[in-house]
């Protein structure tokens, strides 16, 4: 009996014994693991301080402009944050990288089209093609930065896209920068560079250009007033078929000298005839002054120079001379020369000279007869301007 209840006791304290190593295995294991998390997560906490801290860097970095560093930036962010991608390719754009500007415009693409987001994305293509040679990117450009239309508004950059683009003979681009040159908003205006741009885009045969600098010829601005020359650079324009150009031309005509009344209508009743509106109720103010009789001999005198103007068939000059020999005006056949009045007589309208050594002066026209009831024409009563080989600039 004893020695059964000695081997109860000794197999019961085996029992505890192998219980509390196996407790105490298990505490053991609980520690080991809870000590290996603790290491892991400490460990995690580190390369997460450390990546904090890389990116930080690198934040800072990117802020300071360095592009490989914000491309780099962009390139993880798109994988996750698309806006976050947009932020950094836009700023990379905005150093004029290429690879930005590409970035921009395929984010946008992936994200919600807002307004916004539309704007920036156009601007950045036209961005691109300005950077691969496009002339009208390069004014488009201009002009969105004038306008702050797809990025931050800055004049001062839009005056350059647009001279970049002005430089490779782009007209609206010379016109645009003359009409900001002469504008009350540039704040740095200036009248000499104005006049500068409008004659670089009329000597490339612009209407427009003309115009422009024909208006500022007569008006003065950026130049002494010079009628002479103003008027020219309308009645080039006007030769070319352009309706506003008659209608200027023909303003600046009105009370010049005793026949500068007959010349105002001529081109009065031709831009009337092209449709232009305003024409016409000049025309017949200018008609009042000078008569019935004096109106029916000058349209029959402008009839050929509408068929001809409508048939695009006047040459260079053709018009131009023809006045100046009828009504012995002083305008020039081109910038830096003057028509001599005195030799229309002497020489042919075939082969007339310009005097490039007579100064430009305003315009004192005699009496002709051309003011009178039956306006002259040259030989056979029919004005002829053929004379001469067609001009083949439009």
């Amino acid at each position: 009996m004893n020695i059964f209840g000695i081997a109860i006791g000794v197999t019961g304290l085996a029992l505890i014994l192998v219980f509390l190593w196996m407790l105490t295995l298990s505490m053991r294991r609980k520690r080991l693991e809870q000590e290996k998390q603790e290491r892991e997560a400490a460990y995690r906490k580190a390369l997460e301080t450390d990546k904090k801290k890389e990116h930080q860097e690198r934040v800072s970095k990117a802020e300071g402009g360095d592009i490989s560093t914000i491309l780099f930036l962009a390139k993880e962010a798109e994988r996750r944050n698309l806006k976050e991608a947009l932020h950094w390719y836009t700023k990379a754009a905005e150093l004029d990288n290429v690879t930005g500007m590409y970035g921009v415009v395929r984010v946008s693409t992936r994200i919600h089209q807002d307004a916004v987001v539309k704007e920036k994305s156009r601007f950045w293509q036209l961005r691109i093609n300005a950077a691969e040679g496009s002339v009208q990117a390069k004014y488009e450009v201009g002009l969105c930065y004038f306008k702050g239309r797809g990025t931050t508004k800055d004049i001062a950059k839009g005056v350059d896209f647009i001279k970049q683009a002005a430089k490779e003979n782009y007209i609206t681009a010379l016109i645009y920068l003359g009409d900001w040159f002469s504008s009350a908003q540039n704040p740095q205006k200036n009248f000499q560079d104005a006049i500068a741009w409008y004659k670089q885009a009329a000597q490339l045969k612009s209407n427009q250009g003309r115009i422009k600098l024909g208006k500022s010829y007569i008006s003065g601005m950026g130049t002494p007033p010079n009628h002479s020359l103003g008027v020219y650079w309308l009645e080039r324009a006007a030769e070319k078929g352009d309706a506003q150009a008659m209608y200027l031309a023909g303003e600046a005509w009105i009370n010049k000298g005793s026949s500068g009344n007959s010349i105002a209508y001529i081109w009065l009743f031709i831009s009337a005839y092209f449709g232009y509106e305003n024409a016409k109720s000049l025309r017949d103010e200018v008609g009042a002054e000078i008569g019935v009789d004096t109106i029916v001999g000058l349209q029959t005198f402008a009839k050929p120079m509408v068929k001809k103007i409508e048939e695009k068939t006047v040459s260079k000059h053709a018009i131009i001379k023809v006045l100046n020999k009828l009504y012995k005006r002083n305008v020039p056949l081109q910038e830096g020369g003057s028509y001599n009045a005195s030799d229309a007589n002497a020489d042919s309208m075939e082969h007339e000279e310009e005097q490039q050594d007579v100064p430009f002066t305003e315009i004192g026209v005699a009496e002709d007869t051309a003011s009178k009831e039956q306006p002259p024409t040259s030989e056979g009563g029919k004005l002829d301007f053929s004379s001469t080989p067609i001009d083949k600039e439009q």
